[in-house]
């Protein structure tokens, strides 16, 4: 007996020191999951502490000292399995508490009223721990539907299996104890199995294991979270935050990946005509719809996987790999056709907006900075002949 009481001390010293690790991550990580994790593991360090008050009653023959304590430590195990379970489903769902609470009343019922019911306690924890195996069981049932924030397999999630597997122990552990417990009360004169005296460093094994798969499942969803949130910031750098197209940033990046890349094809580099004067008479909002509108009908002239760049405030650009001029021009017509008779805020009639704009081939991705320049000379050739005209 001395070895399982000193078993035992260990995990009394042992579980509250899990509470304050999850009670840390709490305050960096926010989750209503881990929130329930942290209360319930705080429960499990005070029902420890009950089931130690209850061993020097027993002793000196309190039994109603004994009772009642025995009973808190009963409620509170309840309290950590709900609330570990409660934790575990809102990791893949929306679970008010209130809406389940059945399922703890149930068992603080029995762990209330059985220790003043039965002969001893010791009979009392042959229904107790299948109570409490059950729990970790549900949770185990809870995590099925857990996925990964990340999508990619070059970070698999194995906090959640760690979280599983431990939680398969303990359900296994607690449920078994029952049996085991009525062989030894009524079959055995209250002499328990040999393994039994260590049970308590099983637990404590076993808890120890699901505190750290919970706190690598919280590290992870951070990771996943903060990738996503760099994948979002570097779409935005490279991303014109008026139109939605790719910015010059998204240009050079481009140009860089296709350093090595050998196909040919054409760019368009498009203006859009007299902005400024639609700045100054009609204001910005009128500018800033022209602007939208003439990237909406870039867009739709082109497929998705053709990159339509915003290079400066009224200029654009287009790179058609595996194009050539003369069928840009057939796009660039309708370009000009899907552009009349545009509505523009502040304007009281129908504005035709007009674009200049100038082709080139190119051979090779190295050649596409010089296809750019000879697309730039004609599109300003244009931009004179359609001002002189309009």
């Amino acid at each position: 007996m001395e070895l399982s009481y000193l078993a035992f001390n260990i995990q009394v010293l042992s579980v509250p020191l899990v509470a304050v690790l999850l009670w840390q991550l709490t305050r960096a990580v926010p989750g209503r999951f881990l929130v329930d994790w942290t209360v319930g593991w705080v429960a499990l360090a005070t029902a420890l502490l009950f089931l130690q008050l209850t061993i020097p009653a027993k002793a000196h023959g309190s039994p109603t000292a004994e009772r009642f304590t025995f009973s808190l430590y009963c409620c509170l195990e309840y309290v950590f399995g709900f609330l570990l379970w409660i934790g575990c489903r809102e990791l893949t769902r929306v679970t008010p508490i209130r809406r389940y609470i059945w399922v703890l009343l149930l068992p603080l019922m029995f762990g209330l009223l059985a220790p003043w019911i039965f002969p001893t306690t010791d009979h009392v924890y042959i229904f107790h721990t299948p109570i409490f195996g059950m729990f970790f069981l549900l949770a185990l049932m809870a995590t099925q539907g857990y996925r990964a924030n990340v999508d990619s397999a070059s970070h698999p999630s194995f906090g959640v299996h760690v979280v599983r597997g431990c939680l398969l122990i303990l359900g296994l552990l607690f449920v078994h104890y029952g049996p085991v417990t009525y062989w030894s009360v009524w079959m055995n004169n209250g002499q328990p199995f040999a393994y039994m005296l260590l049970s308590p460093m099983y637990d404590l094994l076993a808890e120890v294991g699901l505190a750290f798969g919970m706190a690598m499942l919280v590290i992870e969803r951070v990771r996943d979270e903060l990738e996503a949130k760099n994948r979002e910031l570097a779409a935005a750098a490279r991303t014109d935050p008026l139109t939605g197209l790719l910015n010059r940033r998204a240009f050079d990046a481009m140009m860089a990946e296709w350093k090595d890349a050998t196909f040919s094809g054409s760019v368009a580099v498009v203006d859009l005509n007299c902005l400024k004067e639609l700045n100054d008479q009609h204001g910005h909002a009128a500018g800033d719809a022209a602007i939208q509108l003439v990237a909406r009908a870039l867009k739709a002239q082109f497929r998705i996987t053709d990159p339509v760049f915003r290079t400066g405030g009224d200029e654009f650009l287009v790179i058609l790999e595996g194009g050539h001029a003369a069928e840009m021009t057939g796009r660039m017509e309708s370009l000009d056709a899907a552009l009349k008779a545009q509505r523009l805020p502040g304007v009281a009639v129908a504005v035709d907006l007009i674009v200049a704009w100038g082709l080139a081939d190119f051979t090779s991705p190295a050649a596409i900075p010089v296809a750019i320049e000879r697309a730039d000379h004609a599109m300003y050739a244009c931009k004179t002949v359609r001002k002189a005209v309009g």
